[in-house]
């Protein structure tokens, strides 16, 4: 489907009548495609390689946008308060903000509100406090049979499981702790002791008695400020409900709550298409990267080529023999599983072009134009040059041009060396950073 679609927008975009050159006849982008695949239907392959760019960059669209509708339609789902209700968390769920949103006829206001878990009725926890009892009758053993037999410290637990309960011990301090741990090693005779456990829910409450005077406030609060205490209340009357009413109208003005939106949706909707914007360029780049690393390649691999066809020429072969010597031997060895290397795919293709009838002095002019290098260039200048007037001291120039590749490439690999090091500085500087912590840190331990 985004193959189709890429091709139907390609053919739209061809058909304008100002025709984007930018994204269908980009320049560069044809003269490294040119560059990483000599042989092949330049403009053909440009289509192709623009058809795949824009393939991609529509999955991202559609993508972005079918998330944007998912994320918008869940937020809105979210947003909406059922029957004007909050509906609080049960016991341990903990308390829970949130952000309503009050709208009357003219104007909408935010309202923070605080939604406490529910607080149990005297009933309930009077119902559970049973339970409690009679859960701790068990949960307090440890590795004792029963209670009847006490041989070992007993696990006097701070909390009830399952219960919203904390509890306070007790002990006559005697023979037992009020952490469990028995007192005396030794008895006589068993002892009974009592044991006491508190049950206790909510916090501790103290009373404090002031005499104020109480005005009027010299700035009545506004609606926003009513209705924020007003929620408060309300929330702190109905802590023993399932669910907090909120109010239908203030000063005669119907109300409508929802929650706060967070407008995510529009975002990553507002993000997608710079994101497809940036991997359609961001293709361009790679590609060009491709580019700048087969120069890197063709350089270092320079000297070997200069290297084997002075020693093959200067052993007596003829040019276009030594060359082919060096082309085929490479294509054995990367039909043997070998690396790809430019250089020689170069030379290969130099051979197909004698081979189609091209002139072996045009051929070696036309390997260095592609090359694009300037010592690819001198080589085949010098080459061609041997196959029109002759050269008898061929094999003492390529002697000579390989000795100067060798330096060069001596000197691009110290520079590719120093580049590593470099890299390497920053996390030989953290290294040396934890090293001194951990040398100074149990010293200043020690002198303190």
């Amino acid at each position: 489907m985004g193959r189709q679609f890429a091709n139907w927008l390609y053919q739209k975009l061809e058909s304008m009548q100002k025709k984007p050159t930018g994204i269908l006849y980009n320049s560069a982008v044809r003269e490294d495609l040119q560059t990483l695949e000599p042989a092949s239907n330049t403009l053909s392959r440009q289509k192709e390689y623009v058809i795949q760019k824009l393939s991609l960059c529509s999955i991202v669209v559609v993508c972005g946008v079918v998330m944007s509708v998912v994320m918008w339609i869940n937020e809105k789902m979210e947003t909406r308060i059922v029957d004007n209700q909050i509906v609080r968390g049960e016991y341990g769920d903990g308390e829970k903000s949130v952000l309503l949103i009050a709208e009357d006829m003219e104007n909408s206001y935010e309202i923070p509100l605080t939604v406490s878990e529910r607080c149990y009725s005297q009933e309930e926890l009077t119902q559970m406090s049973i339970e409690a009892a009679a859960a701790l009758e068990t949960s307090i053993l440890g590795e004792n049979k029963s209670l009847d037999q006490i041989e070992y410290d007993m696990d006097l637990i701070s909390k009830v499981p399952e219960h919203p309960f904390s509890v306070e011990w007790h002990t006559d301090e005697m023979y037992l702790d009020d952490t469990g741990h028995l007192v005396q090693d030794r008895l006589a005779a068993p002892v009974l002791t009592n044991l006491t456990a508190i049950l206790s829910y909510e916090s501790f409450e103290a009373e404090y008695n002031l005499i104020v005077k109480i005005h009027s406030k010299a700035v009545q609060p506004s609606i926003e400020a009513r209705l924020a205490k007003q929620l408060l209340d309300m929330e702190a009357e109905s802590r023993e409900q399932y669910n907090i009413i909120l109010p239908l109208e203030i000063e005669d003005k119907a109300i409508q709550w929802s929650y706060k939106r967070s407008w995510n949706g529009l975002l990553f909707l507002g993000a997608t298409p710079v994101l497809a914007i940036l991997i359609f360029y961001g293709k361009d780049k790679d590609l060009h990267r491709q580019v700048v690393e087969r120069e890197e390649q063709m350089r270092m691999d320079y000297s070997e080529i200069v290297s084997s066809l002075a020693l093959l020429i200067g052993a007596g072969m003829t040019v276009p023999n030594a060359w082919n010597r060096v082309a085929k031997d490479y294509r054995k060895r990367r039909d043997g599983g070998g690396r790809k290397r430019f250089a020689y795919e170069e030379m290969l293709l130099t051979i197909y072009e004698v081979e189609n009838g091209v002139a072996q002095a045009k051929a070696y002019e036309r390997f260095g134009r592609r090359c694009r290098i300037p010592s690819y260039n001198k080589l085949s200048t010098m080459l061609s040059q041997n196959i029109r007037k002759g050269a008898a001291n061929l094999p003492q120039l390529l002697k000579e041009e390989a000795a100067e590749a060798f330096e060069e490439r001596k000197h691009a690999a110290r520079k590719t060396g120093e580049k590593a090091g470099t890299k390497l500085l920053v996390p030989m500087m953290l290294l040396l950073g934890i090293t001194m912590v951990i040398i100074m840190v149990p010293a200043l331990t020690s002198y303190l």
